[in-house]
This record gives C-alpha cells, structure tokens and sequence, in this order.
C-alpha cells in the first residue's frame, strides 16, 4: 500500500511538469515563470509635495546587467482609457512637476518594462491615486478681516504673482488682477461681496496655481436701530427691546459718565463699519442686571479712562445683589477695550456661590489693556458665577491687574476655562496665583499655545505657584505656550501644580518690557512654530 501511494505522488508530479513543459502553462504570459513577468517592475512607490511627485519603482528580476527602459504612463482615469501623458526612461523613477501635473487633480501612473532584445514588453504596474496639493503662498484669514460684503487676503509676496481669482458656491468666478503695490504689500482688499456666500480664492502666477483658501461671509446683519455720534447710546440701550441690535456708525459716543444698564435683556451692539479703529464708546460700565441680561458686543473701541470706568462689566441683580440671577452670555470679537480702573469683568456677588449663573463668556480677537491700574483686582474676578465654559482665544492682554481669573469658592458645577492663541504682558500683584486661583473649587483649565511674559509687574509680588486648583477632579492643562521673566519677586520661575499637564512649553525671552506694547514675533522665531499644529503661538495679529 505504501508503495502505491508513492507511485501515485511521483505520477502527479509528472504530471504537472509535462503539462507545463508542453505549453499549458503559457496560455498566460504573465502566470507562471516566463519571461514577462520575470521583467515586470515592482515595488511601485510615490511620494507627493506641494508642486511635484516622486515616482520610483524597483528593477525587475532577473534584469542585472541588462539596459531596459520604461515607460511611464499618466492618466486621470483608473482604466487609463486617455492618457494625460507619457514618459519613456532608463532609470527607475522620475519626478515630475507641476508643468506636467495639475494642481489638487487626481492621477494614476502605470509603469512597464518596455521590450528587450527577444523580451517582450512586460505587463504594467498601477500606482493608487495620487495628486499635488500646489504651493500655499495664502496666509491664513484673520477672522476679523472677513465682512460682510468684503475680505482681506494676505500671502507671503511674491513679485510674479498676477492675480487672484475669487469663485462664490454656485456662481461665476471673478478675476482680480494685482498691483505693484499689493504685490509689495502681500495684502489686497476685495470689495462688493455678497452676505452670507461661501468663496473660494485662488492665487496665480499666471496659469499656476500659488495659493487657495475658502472663507464665508457673515449673514447680513439686521440692525434694530443705528446710532450717529452724538446720539444718546445708553437711552436707546435703554429703550432696546431684548435681543435687539443697536448699530452705531463710525464716531464717538460718550454716556457722560453715566453706566450702560442692561435690565433683564440681551443686548448686541455693534460698529456699521466692522472697524473698532473709527467707532468708541466713551464707558463708565457695562451693568448686566438681572435674570435675561447678557452682552455681545463687536467691533467697537470701549475707553473708560475719560469717564472712570471701574468694572467693564460687572453683574448685579435687577433688584438687589442678594438675589439669585440666571444670565445669558456675554460675548465680545473684536475690540480694543481699556481704562477701566479696578477690574475687566467682575462676577463675584450675590448671596451664595452659583446664585449668579451664565451659559458662556467667549472673547475673541480683543486687545484688552491698562485694567486695574491699582493692580489690586484680578481681571475676571468670577468667584461666585457658576458659568459653564469661559473661552478666550486670539486675544492680547497687558498691563492688566493682579491675576489674570479667579474663582475661589466652590460652585455647583465644574466649569471649563480655556486660553488659546493669547498674548499676555506685564501683570500680576498683590501676592495672587497669577494665572488661576480656584482654591478648592473643581475646575477645568487649558491655558495652550500662548505666550506669558513679565510676571509679576515690577516692584510687585505673586505666589510661587502660577496655578492653585485644590479641588477633586481638575484637569489643568499648560501646553505649547512660551514663557519668560514668568517669576515670583525673588526672580525664581514659577511652578505648576504636580497634575498639570505640561507638554511643548519653552522659554525664550522675547525681550518685551512692562512697557511693550507691540509684541510682533521675529520673523525667524522658532515660536513661529511650535503650536500644537505646527503654527504660531500668541495672539496671530503679531504674526502677520
């Protein structure tokens, strides 16, 4: 039996080797171990940048010592039924360039031996899709620089540059050629918009793309009434209704030293032109008094130096201090806002903590300066509203009071704060945790991708701990910021409480004083870089 069974296995064997060596196996060329397949290229590989493509394969077996050739193949089609073009060489691998790809189109390219000597040509290997994302001489959009019915557009310059090319969803492109000055300036304003519309704006040097980026313009906004200079603001806000938008056209307003009483309503007020450079409020302050009130405020320069401005904003009961409030938000974008005496947004009263409560406070794209000019009061002294996040980001505060947020007794809920993308100088006095002091409170603070400089004021103390957060389930996060001169009055670096997460901090003295006031990054700078994508950290008006 063993014996039958070996003669059968050497009978299979023979088998297969005659039906092979009799032609059977060729009726695929490429399926067993024939020539072309031997000479088909392999290892297929493409790395792609911004304006060309590396395409590089390995040598055929077998192939040591002998000339081929290939051929390289494009298509933007998988089946390559049309072909863009064609490359013949004699290496293995090519670069090619956005003179032959287009910019952000999908490509496959197939690769073949070409035929040798009695060799035929082998079969083709296809590559995955591909494409080239095309230089990024855009820089990124200020948000404050898209209105309504315009946009501003920076990039880094570039003499050659010829136009820009601005393309609504659903609509016609429009060409906008360059001149000699915004090529100098790298900046060109865009006019006649439309509210609302998605764009998308391309950048050329003539036919090749240098630059894209989307944007959106904000809704139209629908004004309950606009003001002239000279007009009374605080009677119309007065007067307003709840959530009406009170418009005020370029100029100065001035209250008398009289405050500005939000009684129970949610008021916006903001500039027709978007420019806080041309329209100010001359405040005393902002009162947000009672259940229902709350603030947004955009594009306005607010001065209380004039006026003695002591908080910018500060809630109070409609009644008395006493009783319990619920308020709305209070949200504020771009605007330049100073001089108010004690303290930036005061949040401290009431009976029990959480008897005031809020939603959120967001602040965006601020200079916020000379605050608490007696350094004795923390600029958001929130120790007993119960909110629940506090976002400030792209944003530049100095010269600004003892702390920079507080909220020392403990409140219903744990509340979520978060600086990002900030620039801070020259605060901190009176012996306070200069960044954040919650005592016992449960927190949750993200301070990341800011810069801190010169703590505490000069002749001024603080504690050696930037941060006190005591309470059970805090999450403290200080990340991608950059800090200097950042000491208690004995010159010594402050510290972080243990459970800080601390991960792509540095510490390069930038050079500012407690009297910089302009806080441009050099522009070599690593802090250029080192957010946590890749970018600037601080404030970005101070990076382009």
């Amino acid at each position: 039996m063993k014996l039958i069974k070996k003669l059968d296995v050497y009978g299979l064997l023979f088998f297969v080797i005659a039906s092979c060596l009799s032609g059977s196996c060729k009726k695929d060329p490429n399926g067993g171990l024939v020539a072309p397949r031997i000479f088909k290229p392999s290892g297929l590989s493409i790395k792609t940048g911004e304006t060309s493509a590396k395409i590089t394969w390995e040598t055929p077996l077998l192939s040591s010592g002998l000339q081929l050739t290939y051929t390289a193949e494009f298509s933007q089609d998988t089946t390559f039924a049309s072909s863009e073009f064609a490359l013949t060489l004699d290496t293995t691998g090519v670069t090619v360039t956005d003179d032959k790809l287009q910019i952000r189109k999908k490509y496959y390219v197939r690769i073949k031996a070409n035929a040798y000597g009695d060799q035929p040509e082998s079969k083709w290997a296809i590559s995955p899709g591909f494409s080239i994302t095309g230089e990024q001489l855009f820089l990124p959009i200020r948000d404050v620089e898209v209105k309504e019915t315009s946009i501003t557009l920076r990039w880094k310059p570039n003499p050659e540059l010829t136009k820009i090319v601005l393309k609504p969803d659903g609509g016609a492109s429009v060409d906008y050629p360059l001149s000699s000055s915004e090529l100098s300036s790298g900046v060109k304003v865009i006019t006649g918009l439309n509210a609302g519309v998605n764009y998308t704006a391309e950048l050329f040097l003539d036919a090749k793309s240098k630059g894209i980026l989307s944007f959106s313009t904000p809704v139209a906004t629908v004004y309950s009434v606009i003001l002239n200079p000279g007009d009374d603001l605080a009677a119309a806000i007065t007067a307003a209704a709840d959530n009406a938008v009170i418009g005020l056209n370029p100029g100065t307003y001035n209250a008398s030293g009289a405050g500005f009483s939000f009684l129970k309503k949610t008021l916006t007020i903001k500039s027709t032109s978007g420019n806080p450079s041309d329209t100010k409020i001359l405040f005393k302050e902002f009162t947000l008094s009672g259940t229902g009130a709350g603030l947004i405020l955009s594009d306005v320069e607010c001065d209380g130096t004039g006026p003695g401005g002591s908080y910018f904003i500060n809630l109070t009961g409609a009644v008395s201090n006493s009783e319990i409030a619920a308020f709305t938000k209070v949200n504020i974008n771009n605007c330049i806002i100073h001089g108010a005496s004690t303290s930036f947004f005061r949040g401290d009263r009431g009976s029990n903590a959480g008897d005031y409560s809020m939603d959120e406070i967001a602040i965006k794209n601020c200079v916020i300066y000379d605050i608490g000019a007696s350094s004795s009061y923390i600029c958001f002294h929130l120790s007993k509203l119960q909110f629940n996040t506090m976002t400030v980001t792209k944003s530049t505060f100095y010269t600004f009071g003892s702390a920079l947020f507080a909220s020392s007794t403990v409140l219903p809920k744990v509340p979520v704060v978060t600086f990002d993308y900030c620039t801070f100088n020259n605060f901190g006095s009176q012996n306070k945790y200069v960044l954040v002091d919650v005592g016992d409170n449960p927190i949750t603070v993200n301070i990341k991708n800011s810069i801190i400089g010169n703590v505490p004021m000069p002749a001024q103390s603080v504690q050696n701990a930037a941060i006190r957060a005591n309470g059970a389930g805090s999450t403290l996060i200080f990340n991608n910021n950059n800090v200097f001169n950042f000491n208690n009055a004995s010159g010594v670096a402050l510290t972080f409480p243990s459970a800080t997460t601390q991960i792509g901090n540095q510490s390069i003295n930038l050079g500012w004083t407690s009297a910089t006031t302009d806080f441009t990054l050099p522009a070599e700078s690593v802090l250029r870089t080192v957010s946590n994508v890749g970018t600037a950290i601080g404030d970005p008006r101070w990076t382009y």
